[in-house]
């Protein structure tokens, strides 16, 4: 997403929300509306991520990664480091072979997000 177009979803949702959005320590945080919202987004779209990507559902991606065990930056680029913890979710996750790839598709994002692994 461009920078006007999430400044006007995170008026949006403070708008909505009555800056009820709660950060990380509790405390009221409207700027995390935006991160809200694209989080939302990329976990019901669970797109196809892999290196090289960029951008808001790369971070969701990380910070899962992250909430799950497998500690990675959440800076939005998915780069070496980011394959290797998709990787290493992986192999936790019964992947095998070619399956361990570091590309996030819809068995990893089950993995992630529905606690599914096979």
């Amino acid at each position: 997403m461009n920078g006007g177009r999430v400044k006007r979803i995170h008026r949006l949702l403070v708008m909505v929300t009555g800056t009820l959005v709660l950060g990380a320590a509790g405390a009221v945080a409207p700027a995390d509306a935006a991160t809200v919202a694209t989080s939302s987004s990329c976990a019901s779209s669970r797109p196809l991520l892999s290196q090289g990507d960029r951008g808001g559902c790369v971070s969701f991606l990380q910070r899962t990664l992250s909430s799950n065990g497998f500690p990675t930056t959440a800076d939005g680029v998915f780069g070496p480091r980011t394959a290797a913890a998709v990787e290493g979710f992986q192999r936790a996750c019964g992947f095998r072979g070619p399956d361990v790839d570091g590309i996030v598709g819809p068995h990893t994002w089950a993995g992630l997000l529905d606690h599914s692994c096979v």
